[in-house]
């Protein structure tokens, strides 16, 4: 089976990190995004600068999203470093599929741990619905991150479409903090 690894195997989260939005996995093949959430049917870059009262960063370059990250001391990580699918399933990265062929996860409470300013966690899951695996990793995380007095809380998944419901899901979470979706 191959081993497809993450698209940004080595990237850290910036040390002054305030909000840190937690995703399953970014590819490294063929058309892969050149960093998270960049997949075409994803709309994590129109909705998180919108919940800001901002334009979208969608088609934007990397420069700007990362422009958009500093100012709001928000960063990315994923919770699987590499998959072991079956041949065939190479392009298949979609989390139910993922969910049983993760070769490597990622330590995200180590990850928590390095960023000294941390004041936020948001899973982008809204349920665990077929994903044990995935749901064994975040659940500690969860547990570690209320013991730090780290919010944490599940997002609607930017993934497959745009509403205004999700947006407004965003805003209160994020933004406003007034909601919270806690796994």
């Amino acid at each position: 089976m191959p081993i497809i690894t993450h698209k940004l195997p080595d990237y850290q989260p910036n040390p002054d990190t305030q909000i840190l939005i937690l995703g399953t996995f970014t590819p490294d093949v063929a058309g892969a995004p050149d960093f998270f959430y960049g997949r075409p049917r994803n709309f994590l870059w129109h909705l998180l600068p919108q919940a800001y009262g901002l334009a979208p960063l969608k088609d934007e370059p990397l420069a700007s999203k990362q422009a958009f990250m500093a100012r709001y001391k928000i960063d990315f990580a994923d919770v699987i470093k590499s998959l072991d699918l079956p041949a065939g399933l190479e392009a298949e990265a979609e989390d139910d599929a993922a969910d049983g062929y993760v070769s490597e996860w990622n330590n995200v409470i180590a990850i928590v741990d390095a960023l000294p300013h941390l004041q936020a966690v948001y899973f982008t899951r809204k349920t665990f619905n077929g994903l044990p695996n995935i749901k064994a990793q975040i659940m500690p995380l969860a547990q570690h991150c209320r013991q730090k007095g780290i919010r944490f809380c599940k997002l609607e998944t930017p993934a497959r479409h745009y509403s205004d419901t999700k947006l407004q899901q965003w805003k209160d979470t994020i933004v406003a903090q007034t909601t919270c979706l806690r796994p």
